[in-house]
Protein backbone atom coordinates (compact mmCIF):
# COMPACT_ATOMS: atom_id res chain seq x y z
CA UNK A 1 0.00 0.00 0.00
CA UNK A 2 2.96 1.95 0.37
CA UNK A 3 3.26 2.44 -3.45
CA UNK A 4 -0.20 4.64 -3.52
CA UNK A 5 2.06 7.76 -2.66
CA UNK A 6 5.41 7.67 -4.00
CA UNK A 7 6.56 10.42 -2.12
CA UNK A 8 5.43 8.47 1.51
CA UNK A 9 7.71 5.46 0.12
CA UNK A 10 10.93 6.36 1.52
CA UNK A 11 9.40 7.73 4.78
CA UNK A 12 7.67 4.56 4.89
CA UNK A 13 11.21 2.88 4.87
CA UNK A 14 12.70 5.19 7.17
CA UNK A 15 10.37 4.03 9.57
CA UNK A 16 10.12 0.23 9.12
CA UNK A 17 14.08 1.14 10.10
CA UNK A 18 13.16 2.09 13.37
CA UNK A 19 12.02 -0.05 16.57
CA UNK A 20 8.92 0.77 16.63
CA UNK A 21 7.37 0.99 20.21
CA UNK A 22 5.12 -1.29 22.26
CA UNK A 23 1.29 -0.68 21.59
CA UNK A 24 -1.74 -2.35 22.58
CA UNK A 25 -4.36 -3.21 19.97
CA UNK A 26 -5.97 -0.23 18.46
CA UNK A 27 -9.16 0.56 19.40
CA UNK A 28 -10.47 1.20 15.59
CA UNK A 29 -10.44 -0.65 12.42
CA UNK A 30 -7.72 -0.92 10.34
CA UNK A 31 -7.77 -2.45 7.12
CA UNK A 32 -4.94 -4.18 5.97
CA UNK A 33 -2.16 -3.63 3.76
CA UNK A 34 -3.85 -5.50 0.63
CA UNK A 35 -7.33 -4.46 1.37
CA UNK A 36 -6.20 -0.89 1.76
CA UNK A 37 -4.51 -1.27 -1.56
CA UNK A 38 -7.28 -3.27 -2.89
CA UNK A 39 -9.79 -0.60 -2.08
CA UNK A 40 -7.48 2.38 -3.28
CA UNK A 41 -7.70 0.52 -6.68
CA UNK A 42 -11.31 0.03 -6.52
CA UNK A 43 -12.06 3.56 -5.54
CA UNK A 44 -10.10 4.36 -8.84
CA UNK A 45 -12.16 2.26 -11.41
CA UNK A 46 -15.29 4.13 -10.10
CA UNK A 47 -13.54 7.49 -10.32
CA UNK A 48 -13.07 6.84 -13.68
CA UNK A 49 -16.32 4.78 -14.62
CA UNK A 50 -18.50 7.94 -13.14
CA UNK A 51 -16.74 10.90 -13.10
CA UNK A 52 -14.27 11.15 -16.29
CA UNK A 53 -16.86 11.90 -19.47
CA UNK A 54 -18.97 14.13 -17.41
CA UNK A 55 -16.05 15.99 -16.58
CA UNK A 56 -14.82 15.96 -19.78
CA UNK A 57 -17.94 16.86 -21.29
CA UNK A 58 -18.59 19.60 -18.97
CA UNK A 59 -15.42 21.11 -20.29
CA UNK A 60 -15.97 20.83 -23.35
CA UNK A 61 -12.92 18.42 -24.08
CA UNK A 62 -13.31 15.10 -26.24
CA UNK A 63 -9.99 13.77 -25.81
CA UNK A 64 -7.53 13.54 -22.35
CA UNK A 65 -4.02 12.80 -23.25
CA UNK A 66 -1.83 12.50 -20.08
CA UNK A 67 1.37 11.76 -21.22
CA UNK A 68 3.78 10.53 -18.56
CA UNK A 69 7.63 9.25 -17.97
CA UNK A 70 10.18 7.44 -16.37
CA UNK A 71 10.73 9.70 -13.78
CA UNK A 72 8.35 12.01 -13.51
CA UNK A 73 5.00 10.36 -13.49
CA UNK A 74 1.73 12.74 -14.05
CA UNK A 75 0.51 12.70 -10.58
CA UNK A 76 -3.50 12.74 -11.72
CA UNK A 77 -2.36 8.91 -13.11
CA UNK A 78 -2.12 7.79 -9.27
CA UNK A 79 -6.10 8.34 -9.53
CA UNK A 80 -6.74 6.33 -12.50
CA UNK A 81 -4.65 3.30 -12.64
CA UNK A 82 -5.92 -0.13 -10.69
CA UNK A 83 -2.54 -1.37 -10.15
CA UNK A 84 1.14 -1.08 -10.77
CA UNK A 85 2.33 -0.36 -14.27
CA UNK A 86 1.58 4.03 -14.89
CA UNK A 87 5.10 4.76 -15.33
CA UNK A 88 6.92 3.18 -18.52
CA UNK A 89 9.72 5.50 -20.32
CA UNK A 90 7.38 7.61 -22.36
CA UNK A 91 3.65 6.57 -21.99
CA UNK A 92 0.61 8.11 -23.51
CA UNK A 93 -2.97 7.29 -21.81
CA UNK A 94 -5.72 8.74 -24.11
CA UNK A 95 -9.66 8.77 -22.90
CA UNK A 96 -11.65 9.17 -25.75
CA UNK A 97 -15.61 10.48 -26.21
CA UNK A 98 -17.12 8.91 -29.23
CA UNK A 99 -20.85 10.22 -28.07
CA UNK A 100 -21.60 7.06 -26.57
CA UNK A 101 -21.95 6.65 -22.49
CA UNK A 102 -18.50 4.90 -22.45
CA UNK A 103 -14.99 6.59 -22.75
CA UNK A 104 -12.97 4.67 -25.36
CA UNK A 105 -9.44 4.19 -22.77
CA UNK A 106 -6.63 3.36 -24.60
CA UNK A 107 -2.90 3.19 -23.02
CA UNK A 108 0.20 3.19 -25.29
CA UNK A 109 3.67 2.33 -24.07
CA UNK A 110 6.01 0.74 -22.03
CA UNK A 111 5.79 -1.25 -18.45
CA UNK A 112 1.33 -1.34 -19.04
CA UNK A 113 -1.03 -1.99 -16.97
CA UNK A 114 -1.76 -6.16 -17.34
CA UNK A 115 -4.79 -7.32 -19.21
CA UNK A 116 -6.54 -7.44 -16.84
CA UNK A 117 -7.12 -4.37 -16.37
CA UNK A 118 -10.56 -2.88 -15.49
CA UNK A 119 -9.63 0.95 -16.48
CA UNK A 120 -8.30 0.40 -19.97
CA UNK A 121 -9.99 -1.14 -23.21
CA UNK A 122 -6.65 -0.93 -25.40
CA UNK A 123 -3.37 -1.63 -23.99
CA UNK A 124 -0.45 -1.02 -26.85
CA UNK A 125 3.42 -1.30 -27.00
CA UNK A 126 5.65 0.80 -29.10
CA UNK A 127 6.09 -0.24 -32.69
CA UNK A 128 9.06 -2.11 -33.02
CA UNK A 129 10.27 -0.93 -36.60
CA UNK A 130 10.83 2.95 -36.11
CA UNK A 131 13.67 3.99 -37.75
CA UNK A 132 17.74 3.63 -36.37
CA UNK A 133 16.89 4.79 -33.40
CA UNK A 134 14.71 2.07 -32.42
CA UNK A 135 11.04 1.77 -31.08
CA UNK A 136 9.09 4.72 -30.36
CA UNK A 137 6.47 5.89 -28.88
CA UNK A 138 5.22 8.81 -31.52
CA UNK A 139 4.14 6.58 -34.71
CA UNK A 140 1.43 4.75 -32.34
CA UNK A 141 0.20 7.50 -30.73
CA UNK A 142 0.34 9.38 -34.25
CA UNK A 143 -2.22 6.60 -35.47
CA UNK A 144 -4.10 6.04 -32.71
CA UNK A 145 -4.92 10.47 -32.56
CA UNK A 146 -5.60 10.73 -36.73
CA UNK A 147 -7.36 7.42 -36.40
CA UNK A 148 -10.08 9.40 -33.75
CA UNK A 149 -9.85 12.56 -35.06
CA UNK A 150 -10.16 14.56 -31.87
CA UNK A 151 -11.79 17.93 -32.03
CA UNK A 152 -10.16 19.20 -28.47
CA UNK A 153 -7.39 17.77 -27.24
CA UNK A 154 -6.97 18.35 -23.14
CA UNK A 155 -3.50 17.84 -21.42
CA UNK A 156 -2.25 18.73 -18.51
CA UNK A 157 -0.80 22.06 -18.58
CA UNK A 158 -1.81 24.73 -16.33
CA UNK A 159 -0.76 28.04 -15.41
CA UNK A 160 -2.02 28.15 -11.77
CA UNK A 161 -2.91 24.42 -10.18
CA UNK A 162 0.09 22.21 -9.91
CA UNK A 163 -1.31 19.02 -9.64
CA UNK A 164 -2.82 19.85 -13.03
CA UNK A 165 0.15 20.82 -14.86
CA UNK A 166 2.08 16.92 -14.95
CA UNK A 167 2.94 17.59 -18.58
CA UNK A 168 6.54 18.48 -18.98
CA UNK A 169 7.84 20.30 -21.51
CA UNK A 170 9.86 17.72 -23.02
CA UNK A 171 6.76 15.87 -22.74
CA UNK A 172 4.77 18.19 -24.65
CA UNK A 173 7.04 18.54 -27.48
CA UNK A 174 7.05 14.84 -28.01
CA UNK A 175 3.17 14.90 -28.43
CA UNK A 176 3.33 17.78 -30.85
CA UNK A 177 6.02 16.40 -32.73
CA UNK A 178 3.81 12.95 -32.78
CA UNK A 179 0.63 14.04 -33.46
CA UNK A 180 1.70 16.84 -35.67
CA UNK A 181 0.74 20.41 -36.45
CA UNK A 182 -3.08 20.11 -37.17
CA UNK A 183 -4.01 18.31 -34.08
CA UNK A 184 -1.76 20.03 -32.05
CA UNK A 185 -3.47 23.14 -32.94
CA UNK A 186 -6.16 21.32 -31.08
CA UNK A 187 -3.96 21.03 -27.72
CA UNK A 188 -6.12 22.75 -24.58
CA UNK A 189 -5.40 22.66 -20.95
CA UNK A 190 -7.58 20.20 -19.03
CA UNK A 191 -7.28 22.18 -15.87
CA UNK A 192 -11.02 22.06 -15.60
CA UNK A 193 -11.51 18.13 -16.21
CA UNK A 194 -8.68 17.18 -13.72
CA UNK A 195 -10.59 19.49 -11.35
CA UNK A 196 -13.81 18.19 -11.54
CA UNK A 197 -12.19 14.19 -11.88
CA UNK A 198 -10.15 14.38 -8.76
CA UNK A 199 -12.40 17.11 -6.83
CA UNK A 200 -15.58 15.13 -6.53
CA UNK A 201 -16.04 12.95 -3.67
CA UNK A 202 -18.22 9.65 -3.77
CA UNK A 203 -20.10 8.30 -1.75
CA UNK A 204 -17.90 4.90 -0.83
CA UNK A 205 -15.32 7.66 0.47
CA UNK A 206 -17.13 9.07 3.29
CA UNK A 207 -17.14 5.82 5.42
CA UNK A 208 -13.30 5.11 4.61
CA UNK A 209 -12.24 8.89 5.64
CA UNK A 210 -13.93 8.66 8.90
CA UNK A 211 -12.40 5.23 9.67
CA UNK A 212 -9.32 7.22 8.65
CA UNK A 213 -10.20 10.45 10.55
CA UNK A 214 -10.77 7.92 13.96
CA UNK A 215 -6.92 6.39 13.08
CA UNK A 216 -5.58 9.86 12.96
CA UNK A 217 -7.63 10.53 16.42
CA UNK A 218 -5.99 7.58 17.99
CA UNK A 219 -2.37 8.84 17.20
CA UNK A 220 -3.14 12.86 17.88
CA UNK A 221 -4.10 11.29 21.54
CA UNK A 222 -1.12 8.99 22.24
CA UNK A 223 1.07 11.60 21.10
CA UNK A 224 -0.61 14.07 23.71
CA UNK A 225 -0.44 11.80 26.69
CA UNK A 226 1.91 10.76 29.60
CA UNK A 227 2.41 7.47 27.62
CA UNK A 228 4.68 9.08 24.85
CA UNK A 229 5.67 12.60 27.26
CA UNK A 230 7.24 13.06 30.50
CA UNK A 231 7.23 16.83 31.42
CA UNK A 232 11.19 17.76 31.96
CA UNK A 233 12.00 14.43 30.07
CA UNK A 234 10.62 13.97 26.60
CA UNK A 235 11.81 16.19 23.86
CA UNK A 236 10.13 17.12 20.34
CA UNK A 237 11.79 14.89 18.12
CA UNK A 238 10.96 11.33 20.42
CA UNK A 239 6.89 12.50 19.73
CA UNK A 240 6.93 13.03 16.57
CA UNK A 241 9.02 9.75 15.90
CA UNK A 242 6.68 7.50 18.49
CA UNK A 243 4.07 9.56 15.92
CA UNK A 244 6.04 7.86 12.43
CA UNK A 245 6.35 4.64 14.26
CA UNK A 246 2.40 4.48 15.58
CA UNK A 247 1.44 4.70 11.92
CA UNK A 248 3.98 1.78 10.71
CA UNK A 249 2.30 -0.01 13.33
CA UNK A 250 -0.66 0.52 12.31
CA UNK A 251 -0.02 0.20 8.67
CA UNK A 252 -0.60 3.98 7.69
CA UNK A 253 2.16 6.39 6.04
CA UNK A 254 1.77 10.07 6.76
CA UNK A 255 0.60 12.56 4.36
CA UNK A 256 2.99 15.02 5.20
CA UNK A 257 6.14 15.73 8.08
CA UNK A 258 4.42 15.29 11.15
CA UNK A 259 5.12 18.85 13.40
CA UNK A 260 4.77 19.52 16.94
CA UNK A 261 4.92 23.38 18.11
CA UNK A 262 5.44 24.42 21.56
CA UNK A 263 4.41 27.50 23.16
CA UNK A 264 6.02 28.15 26.37
CA UNK A 265 4.37 31.40 27.95
CA UNK A 266 3.37 33.52 24.70
CA UNK A 267 6.47 32.39 23.10
CA UNK A 268 7.18 29.33 20.35
CA UNK A 269 9.97 28.08 20.96
CA UNK A 270 11.70 25.35 18.94
CA UNK A 271 13.68 23.05 17.53
CA UNK A 272 13.99 18.87 18.03
CA UNK A 273 15.84 19.26 20.80
CA UNK A 274 13.43 21.43 23.03
CA UNK A 275 12.26 19.74 26.09
CA UNK A 276 8.88 19.29 26.99
CA UNK A 277 7.92 21.29 30.09
CA UNK A 278 5.38 21.73 32.71
CA UNK A 279 3.02 24.58 31.28
CA UNK A 280 3.87 23.99 27.54
CA UNK A 281 0.65 24.07 25.44
CA UNK A 282 1.44 21.91 22.69
CA UNK A 283 -0.11 22.03 18.81
CA UNK A 284 0.18 18.92 17.05
CA UNK A 285 0.01 19.04 13.09
CA UNK A 286 -0.88 14.95 11.92
CA UNK A 287 -2.58 13.41 8.73
CA UNK A 288 -2.57 10.07 6.74
CA UNK A 289 -2.33 8.24 3.81
CA UNK A 290 -5.51 6.00 4.19
CA UNK A 291 -6.69 4.18 1.03
CA UNK A 292 -6.00 7.05 -1.09
CA UNK A 293 -7.37 9.65 1.29
CA UNK A 294 -5.83 12.15 3.13
CA UNK A 295 -6.68 13.87 6.92
CA UNK A 296 -5.77 16.98 8.08
CA UNK A 297 -6.19 17.30 11.88
CA UNK A 298 -4.76 19.96 14.49
CA UNK A 299 -5.03 19.12 18.11
CA UNK A 300 -4.17 20.80 21.56
CA UNK A 301 -2.69 19.83 24.52
CA UNK A 302 -1.30 21.59 27.77
CA UNK A 303 1.27 20.23 30.58
CA UNK A 304 -0.40 20.89 33.40
CA UNK A 305 2.23 22.22 36.68
CA UNK A 306 2.70 20.81 39.72
CA UNK A 307 -0.59 21.01 41.65
CA UNK A 308 -2.19 22.09 38.68
CA UNK A 309 -5.98 20.16 37.70
CA UNK A 310 -6.84 22.34 34.63
CA UNK A 311 -5.19 24.37 32.27
CA UNK A 312 -5.23 27.94 33.16
CA UNK A 313 -9.05 29.59 32.13
CA UNK A 314 -7.65 31.90 29.51
CA UNK A 315 -6.28 28.95 27.10
CA UNK A 316 -9.55 27.60 27.24
CA UNK A 317 -10.95 30.90 26.16
CA UNK A 318 -8.24 30.80 23.50
CA UNK A 319 -9.62 27.39 22.25
CA UNK A 320 -13.54 28.55 23.02
CA UNK A 321 -12.68 31.77 20.71
CA UNK A 322 -11.40 29.29 17.92
CA UNK A 323 -14.30 27.11 17.96
CA UNK A 324 -16.33 30.01 17.03
CA UNK A 325 -14.13 30.68 14.08
CA UNK A 326 -15.33 27.47 13.26
CA UNK A 327 -18.72 27.95 13.58
CA UNK A 328 -19.03 30.80 11.10
CA UNK A 329 -17.05 28.99 8.81
CA UNK A 330 -19.22 25.94 8.53
CA UNK A 331 -22.65 28.38 8.83
CA UNK A 332 -21.17 30.05 5.07
CA UNK A 333 -19.60 27.60 3.55
CA UNK A 334 -22.66 26.26 1.55
CA UNK A 335 -22.10 24.71 -1.97
CA UNK A 336 -21.76 27.70 -4.49
CA UNK A 337 -20.11 29.89 -2.32
CA UNK A 338 -16.72 30.89 -3.95
CA UNK A 339 -13.89 30.26 -1.49
CA UNK A 340 -13.06 33.47 -0.74
CA UNK A 341 -16.21 34.41 0.48
CA UNK A 342 -16.40 32.18 2.25
CA UNK A 343 -13.74 33.30 4.75
CA UNK A 344 -14.52 36.91 3.95
CA UNK A 345 -17.69 36.10 5.15
CA UNK A 346 -16.94 33.93 8.24
CA UNK A 347 -14.49 36.34 9.79
CA UNK A 348 -16.94 39.47 9.50
CA UNK A 349 -19.54 37.42 11.62
CA UNK A 350 -16.39 36.24 14.30
CA UNK A 351 -15.31 40.46 13.97
CA UNK A 352 -19.23 40.99 15.28
CA UNK A 353 -18.93 39.08 18.35
CA UNK A 354 -15.24 40.02 18.89
CA UNK A 355 -13.20 38.00 17.92
CA UNK A 356 -10.27 38.45 15.95
CA UNK A 357 -10.26 35.92 13.65
CA UNK A 358 -8.19 34.30 10.18
CA UNK A 359 -9.69 31.95 8.14
CA UNK A 360 -7.27 30.14 5.90
CA UNK A 361 -8.83 26.71 4.68
CA UNK A 362 -7.93 24.24 2.04
CA UNK A 363 -9.79 21.49 0.05
CA UNK A 364 -9.03 17.94 0.86
CA UNK A 365 -9.15 15.40 -2.02
CA UNK A 366 -6.50 13.40 -4.00
CA UNK A 367 -3.91 15.80 -2.37
CA UNK A 368 -3.31 17.29 1.06
CA UNK A 369 -4.07 20.81 -0.51
CA UNK A 370 -6.52 19.61 -2.88
CA UNK A 371 -7.55 21.17 -6.32
CA UNK A 372 -11.60 22.34 -5.28
CA UNK A 373 -12.11 25.39 -3.06
CA UNK A 374 -10.04 27.20 -0.65
CA UNK A 375 -11.36 29.59 2.05
CA UNK A 376 -8.27 31.87 1.91
CA UNK A 377 -7.62 34.98 0.31
CA UNK A 378 -7.74 35.30 -3.36
CA UNK A 379 -3.98 35.27 -4.04
CA UNK A 380 -3.62 33.58 -7.31
CA UNK A 381 0.32 33.64 -7.58
CA UNK A 382 0.34 31.94 -4.23
CA UNK A 383 -2.90 29.41 -3.87
CA UNK A 384 -3.55 29.31 -7.25
CA UNK A 385 -6.93 30.31 -8.49
CA UNK A 386 -8.44 27.99 -6.03
CA UNK A 387 -10.18 30.40 -3.64
CA UNK A 388 -12.24 31.54 -6.74
CA UNK A 389 -13.63 28.13 -7.04
CA UNK A 390 -17.05 27.85 -5.34
CA UNK A 391 -17.92 25.02 -2.44
CA UNK A 392 -18.63 22.12 -4.19
CA UNK A 393 -21.44 19.51 -2.48
CA UNK A 394 -20.04 16.28 -0.74
CA UNK A 395 -16.38 17.92 -1.03
CA UNK A 396 -13.97 17.25 1.45
CA UNK A 397 -12.16 20.55 3.16
CA UNK A 398 -9.83 21.08 6.05
CA UNK A 399 -11.32 23.99 8.58
CA UNK A 400 -8.08 25.39 9.18
CA UNK A 401 -8.44 29.00 10.97
CA UNK A 402 -7.18 30.79 14.20
CA UNK A 403 -8.31 33.14 16.69
CA UNK A 404 -5.56 35.81 18.58
CA UNK A 405 -6.95 36.07 22.37
CA UNK A 406 -5.26 37.51 24.82
CA UNK A 407 -4.22 35.13 27.62
CA UNK A 408 -4.22 37.20 31.26
CA UNK A 409 -1.85 34.25 32.93
CA UNK A 410 0.49 34.88 30.62
CA UNK A 411 0.62 38.59 31.90
CA UNK A 412 -1.85 39.65 28.98
CA UNK A 413 0.46 37.79 26.01
CA UNK A 414 -2.01 37.55 22.78
CA UNK A 415 -2.00 33.72 21.71
CA UNK A 416 -3.12 32.92 17.50
CA UNK A 417 -4.98 30.08 18.66
CA UNK A 418 -4.98 27.82 15.24
CA UNK A 419 -7.41 24.30 14.97
CA UNK A 420 -7.87 22.33 12.08
CA UNK A 421 -10.93 19.86 11.65
CA UNK A 422 -11.50 17.81 8.32
CA UNK A 423 -14.98 17.89 7.46
CA UNK A 424 -17.54 18.17 4.23
CA UNK A 425 -19.52 20.37 2.40
CA UNK A 426 -23.83 19.74 2.87
CA UNK A 427 -26.47 22.43 1.97
CA UNK A 428 -26.36 23.16 5.36
CA UNK A 429 -23.15 23.83 5.44
CA UNK A 430 -20.12 21.86 6.96
CA UNK A 431 -20.67 18.70 8.74
CA UNK A 432 -17.52 16.75 10.73
CA UNK A 433 -16.54 13.54 10.04
CA UNK A 434 -15.50 12.91 13.84
CA UNK A 435 -16.07 15.27 16.83
CA UNK A 436 -14.31 18.43 16.81
CA UNK A 437 -11.67 19.21 19.91
CA UNK A 438 -13.78 21.30 22.39
CA UNK A 439 -11.45 20.52 24.88
CA UNK A 440 -7.72 20.94 25.75
CA UNK A 441 -6.01 17.57 26.17
CA UNK A 442 -4.15 17.78 29.87
CA UNK A 443 -0.83 16.07 30.38
CA UNK A 444 0.02 15.25 34.15
CA UNK A 445 3.51 16.40 35.42
CA UNK A 446 5.34 13.48 36.64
Amino acid sequence: MHSLKRSSVLLACLIAACAAPPADEPPVHVLSLQEQAETFYDLNVKRVDRLMLPAMRKAGIDCWIIMSREGFIDPVLEYIRDENGEGGHRNAFIFFDDGSERLQRIVIGTHLPGRETRVFDQILGYPSNYGPEGPSLQPELRRVVHELQPRRIGVNQSATIGTSDGLTVEMKQHLVNAIGPRYAARIVSAEQVSTDFLGTNMAEEFPLFEEAAKIGQLIHEEVLSNRVIRPGVTTVKEVIWYAYNRMHELGVVSGYPVTLSVNRQGERVGGDSTVIQPGDLLKTDIGIIYTGLYTDYKRTAYVLKPGETAAPAGLQTALDNAIKVQDAVAEVAVPGVLGYEVKERAEAICASQGVNANVASHSVDGFIHGVGSWFAANWPDRTSVRSTFPVRDSAFYALESSATTEIPEWGGRMLSFGTEETVYATPEGLKYFIPRQEQLYLIRSQ
